[in-house]
């Protein structure tokens, strides 16, 4: 009895790497590890191996020592099950094979790779219902456990395009990403649909509209659900926006607060205050996609901005906001964040991460 078929394979890395970020982004996965180089690497190998639904286990191993003759020249059947039988004895015996192909065996990746590829990309996908792992096989085991879903391989299929393939990336999408991850993916398709415009709902009625990008997104999630929660009576003083003036309606509630805005000086991105009589509290918010967080010199630079307006030290609130706590731009700036000041999330908007000093209360 012959065996059955492999899996269609698309054409090389930059195809899978295509797909997996039109399926797994950093916006939806914190982490770019779920979509780059070596996730595509990854894919590839994965389909190659025909490593689905706990079939043909692979180990981190089988992915760095592919090459670009073996995964370009060689795709038969015959030849795959042939790599993949090689890979799960030795490198030894993969360079073996590539030799008597009459192929030179120069591997993708180092095998120092292996770890990276296995704690960070492997990890993101296993979160993210992507990648299946044998049941009590640890981490640093050198057993063969990997294999993509049943449901995620099919969308690497090359049949699957155009239309077809994003509804098909919607609906796994909406089964298999966790609560959190459906909530990014929304917001990635609502921002696609938005196209070059972000439209922001003030706390009065009025509406916004901001330049498209990520700090846009996390700028409307600070008014439209931090705000109206943290907030008593909310109200939108101030945005700032690259290259433009400051807004007639953000002048109008400044001059009434006695805070003018010297574009000159570094300015917050947004000043949210709070207008109920038990509150007062202006809130003055950093934006990071990238860069940018309230530090203590930039918290020292607001506060005095502020207080030289007559505006209280104790009412000034201090947040930065960023995509997500699992992304590169929080992991990376966390240590600059200044003591008594606020962390949000757009990923995470029903909470705040406070860092602040320790109260002896004794």
């Amino acid at each position: 009895m012959s065996e059955p078929a492999l899996p269609a394979l698309l054409a090389d890395r930059a195809a899978y790497k295509s797909r997996l970020e039109a399926i797994l982004p950093q916006v939806i996965t914190g982490t770019t590890a779920s979509a780059n180089d070596i996730a595509a690497a990854a894919a590839f190998v994965l389909m190659y191996a025909a490593a689905i639904e706990r079939q043909n286990p692979v180990r981190p191993s089988t992915v760095v020592w592919m090459s670009a003759p073996l995964g370009e020249r060689r795709r038969s059947d015959e030849d795959r099950r042939a790599y993949y039988k090689a890979a799960m004895r030795s490198e030894r015996t993969v360079a073996d094979l590539c030799q008597q192909w009459g192929l030179e065996h120069r591997p993708w990746y180092a095998n120092n790779s292996r770890e990276p590829l296995r704690d960070e990309t492997f990890r993101a996908w296993a979160e993210n219902g992507v990648l299946l792992s044998g049941a009590g096989v640890g981490t640093t085991s050198p057993v063969a456990r990997y294999t993509l879903s049943r449901d995620f391989a099919r969308l690497l299929d090359p049949g699957l395009t155009a239309g077809d393939l994003e509804v098909a990336i919607t609906t796994w999408q909406d089964r298999h990403l966790s609560p959190t991850g459906r909530a990014r993916a929304q917001r990635a398709r609502a921002a696609v649909r938005a196209g070059s415009e972000v439209v922001v709902n003030l706390p009065g009625g009025q509406t916004r509209t901001l330049h498209t990008g990520l700090s846009s997104e996390i700028l409307k999630g600070v008014i439209e659900e931090f705000a109206p929660v943290a907030l008593r009576d909310p109200a939108v003083v101030f945005i700032s926006q690259p290259g433009e003036k400051v807004e007639p309606v953000d002048g109008q509630l400044l001059q009434v607060l006695g805070l003018p805005i010297d574009q000159q000086r570094l300015l917050p991105d947004c000043l949210l205050a709070d207008l109920a009589e038990d509150r007062d509290t202006l809130w003055l918010v950093e934006v990071v996609a990238t860069d940018g967080p309230v530090t203590e010199e930039r918290k020292a630079t607001f506060l005095s901005w502020a207080t030289e307006h007559g505006v209280r030290a104790d009412s000034c609130r201090f947040l930065t906001a960023f995509a997500s706590r699992t992304a590169g731009p929080f992991k990376r700036l966390v240590p600059q964040l200044a003591r008594g000041s606020y962390a949000w999330f757009l990923d995470e908007p029903d909470a705040v991460l406070s860092w602040d000093d320790l109260v002896d209360e004794a």
